[in-house]
């Protein structure tokens, strides 16, 4: 199994979105399955029947996103409409204006290849081939540290010499992990008490109106087979967890 990925949404809880859907691919074309934000009109991660997946965390702004920019939820899409991740970097580096957008960075992947896309410059986008192995993003840059990718870090590292079904089963309990990892947020930070509240896995701040609000476990066999999507449509702590496999259509998921 060269490829697993998997994720939390975090997000407004008054902001509309389907958890998991087919986005794109009609009869004949590449279908591409994943949440669909109904306010952006975009996803914050898809994959399509080749293999490839793409997903998108924000890079947090003092003063919140630029309203008159294009969605962001634009850029996960754009990728899943190649046939592999290396096509799907090339395509992106020149036909995406960083600028036209908020600021955010992806990771891009297939079987044999894995990307770490920034786009929070204004010039250009930047593509760094990753080295295959473990990678975590949050809201901030890969190479940045932070508690709460060193928690998921300790959460996954006693299983990844297992079996790959130890590895899949594993994987609902660490994305509904509550621990919060101790420190105060900085001095200039406008909520403090939601800057806490996010270093947690799966992310409860009621009274902000904010919190995990969806979960996917996405798994790419070696075989030319559409990928395994397990999914929730809440926190995964207290969601049912269900599988897209019919969301493909005539093409069926392993």
């Amino acid at each position: 199994m060269p490829l697993v990925v998997a994720a939390n949404r975090d997000e407004r809880r008054a902001r509309p979105a389907v958890a998991m859907t087919r986005l794109e691919g009609a009869a004949g074309e590449l279908p591409i399955l994943g949440g669909r934000d109904e306010v952006g009109g975009g996803t914050w991660l898809a994959t399509n029947g080749a293999g490839v997946v793409a997903g998108l965390t924000n890079r947090p702004l003092r003063e919140g996103p630029d309203t008159a920019k294009r969605s962001r939820g634009e850029l996960p899409l754009a990728l899943t409409r190649h046939r592999t991740a290396a096509a799907a970097v090339e395509a992106f580096g020149t036909a995406v204006e960083p600028s036209a957008y908020n600021p955010s960075w992806l990771l891009v992947a297939d079987r044999h290849d894995v990307f770490f896309v920034d786009v929070t410059g204004t010039d250009r986008v930047v593509v760094e081939h990753l080295p295959v192995g473990v990678h975590v993003l949050e809201n901030r840059n890969l190479q940045e540290p932070s508690p709460k990718v060193q928690r998921v870090r300790e959460l996954l590292d006693p299983v990844l010499d297992r079996r790959p079904a130890v590895l899949l089963d594993s994987l609902p309990a660490l994305l509904a992990d509550h621990y919060v990892p101790p420190g105060e947020p900085p001095d200039d930070t406008p909520n403090p008490r939601l800057a806490l509240a996010v270093r947690a896995i799966c992310v409860h701040a009621d009274e902000d109106d904010y919190g995990t609000r969806s979960s996917a476990v996405i798994s790419v066999a070696d075989e030319p087979l559409p990928p395994t999507i397990r999914w929730t449509d809440d926190a995964p702590c207290h969601s049912r967890w269900c599988r897209a496999d019919d969301l493909w259509g005539t093409a069926t998921a392993p």
